[in-house]
């Protein structure tokens, strides 16, 4: 019988789940990680096609002609563990949110294991073992060394780690906003690495095919200031009094600085995919412990 699970209606769960049917909506499937975007045009209508080239580049590092168990970490919606269940694949999902784990039920017909906790948290079954652990845009929401070292606890005798996620490059930054990407340092990873005793299988800097995503997202949100900006003029000329009384409501609830970012983010460029090669490198790691 299906398992009910129970609702969060904070602002940050309200705004997952908006992200998510805006997702379905644009492309017919619940991705919320980045696209690969060679050889194709950076616009909304080929976002479904460079997510699909994503998940088949994240493929591509499984071992071939085996069914394995597989612990997608930080399973998103549940789109990524759909394709790896109809490849034969059998995988249990953790996410720490309950309306993730409502979508990954819905998105795998409820064939896969959902584990409701955060992955400092999960236990496995008694003698339970995993093929692979995954990471698939989840590793940098993770302490870096707790995920290297109860990964690598989780693996049978050959099992391997795959992550693909952002890291950032060495670069420093002093620009008074955040620039786009984040993740743990690239420097740190190859550190932690070799402290958990891992041997790179192999790893691919996949940061130019990605990073036309950060442009997408751009032009979204330029689009979306163009609208605001329009409706403004047009409300405010017919309904002073009433624009005066939200504009002081807006001002008095967004601090100087986030009403700066706001402004930035909806009619300004400054996260765009340059940017974000300069602060980032997007990575493919293939690990697998020492014997």
């Amino acid at each position: 019988m299906k398992k009910k699970l129970p609702i969060n209606d904070t602002s940050q769960a309200v705004g997952l789940d908006i992200a998510l049917e805006l997702a379905n909506f644009i492309t017919g499937k619940s991705n919320m990680h980045y696209g690969i975007w060679d050889d194709l045009q950076v616009n909304l209508a080929n976002l479904g096609i460079a997510q699909e080239l994503y998940t088949e580049k994240l493929f591509s590092y499984l071992p071939k002609d085996k069914h394995l168990n597989i612990l997608d970490i930080g399973g998103g919606a549940g789109e990524t563990a759909n394709k790896l269940l109809k490849l034969g694949h059998q995988v249990t999902i953790i996410v720490p949110s309950p309306i993730l784990a409502t979508h990954c039920q819905n998105n795998t017909a409820n064939k896969a294991k959902i584990e409701l906790c955060t992955f400092e948290d999960f236990q496995p079954r008694k003698n339970e073992f995993f093929d692979i652990c995954l990471f698939s845009e989840s590793f940098q929401y993770i302490t870096l060394n707790k995920a290297l070292k109860k990964s690598k606890g989780l693996l049978h005798k050959d099992g391997k780690i795959i992550i693909s996620d952002c890291f950032r490059s060495n670069v420093s930054f002093s620009t008074p906003y955040r620039p786009p990407g984040g993740g743990h340092r690239l420097e740190e990873m190859y550190n932690q690495i070799n402290l958990n005793k891992l041997k790179i299988i192999a790893e691919e800097d996949i940061t130019t095919s990605v990073s036309p995503s950060i442009d997408l997202e751009q032009r979204f949100y330029n689009t979306l200031g163009i609208v605001i900006k329009r409706v403004i003029k047009s409300y405010s000329n017919r309904n002073k009094f009433t624009f005066k009384m939200m504009r002081m409501v807006y001002v008095i609830l967004l601090s100087h600085k986030k009403r700066m970012q706001l402004n930035d983010r909806l009619f300004n460029n400054s996260r765009n995919s340059e940017t974000f090669e300069l602060y980032n490198n997007y990575m493919i790691f293939l690990l697998k412990p020492y014997v």
